[in-house]
């Protein structure tokens, strides 16, 4: 396992075919990574992982991992979430420095692609999980709602850290 900054993200995202971006959280503690994304951002902000290649294909997103970068948090371990969007973060929520090294991490694959930081190319999974039937809002029992909030905003996980992301693009 490495760790990266973000200018190797920007440099490997350049030279990568990848369509898309989605965003996660691992359900882990602050200091546990796994190689089923191409990154993860522990609990201080640190980026690392397995791979040196974001066009591997990983197993992040039910029916949508070709051509897309998957970056996770690494938190919400006991994390809970009820039919009318409430929900409790656990023991391990996500952090300030997560939150915000999630949004540079966005804006430098971005930057390195030549995208917008919307919705196009930057869905959260439980927005991906809306679209394909298994969102909190479905009865399927896999359900996903990776970054539907976060603890430290209100509204949309996924507008919230495309907006930040947008800030640090104008950087």
């Amino acid at each position: 396992m490495a760790q990266y900054t973000l200018n190797d993200i920007q440099y490997l995202a350049s030279v990568s075919n990848a369509k898309r971006i989605t965003l996660h959280w691992a359900a882990s503690d602050y200091n546990s990574a796994f190689n089923d994304y191409h990154l993860n951002i522990l609990g201080n902000g640190d980026i690392v992982s397995y791979h040196d290649n974001f066009d591997i294909k990983l197993p992040h997103t039910s029916m949508r991992n070709t051509g897309n970068i998957g970056i996770s948090l690494s938190c919400c371990v006991d994390a809970s979430v009820w039919k009318d969007g409430s929900c409790d973060f656990g023991t391990y929520p996500p952090t300030d420095a997560q939150i915000e090294t999630m949004a540079q991490v966005i804006a430098a694959i971005c930057k390195a692609k030549g995208w917008d930081a919307d919705y196009d190319y930057v869905k959260t999974h439980a927005e991906w999980a809306a679209i394909d039937g298994y969102s909190i809002y479905d009865n399927d029992p896999d359900l996903r709602w990776d970054l539907l909030k976060i603890p430290q905003e209100e509204g949309n996980g996924g507008d919230i850290l495309r907006g930040k992301a947008r800030y640090y693009l104008q950087k």
